[in-house]
C-alpha cells in the first residue's frame, strides 16, 4: 500500500457512524483536524493488512 501525497486528488466521502465512536478520535486527535486523523488512521490499517 502506498501513502496518500500532497498532489493525490481528494473526495468527499460522508459516512454515518455512532456517536460513541465519533468521540474517540476527537479525544484522541488533539489539534490534528478529524479528516487528516481519520486518513492516517486507515492508512495504518491498510498497512498492516496488506503485510
Amino acid at each position: 500500500m502506498v501513502g496518500t501525497r500532497k498532489t493525490d486528488n481528494t473526495e468527499k466521502v460522508g459516512i454515518t457512524l455512532p456517536i460513541s465512536l465519533v468521540k474517540q478520535p476527537d479525544k484522541a486527535r488533539g489539534d490534528i483536524p478529524r479528516s487528516t486523523f481519520i486518513r492516517r488512521a486507515i492508512e495504518q490499517f491498510l498497512r498492516k493488512e496488506g503485510k
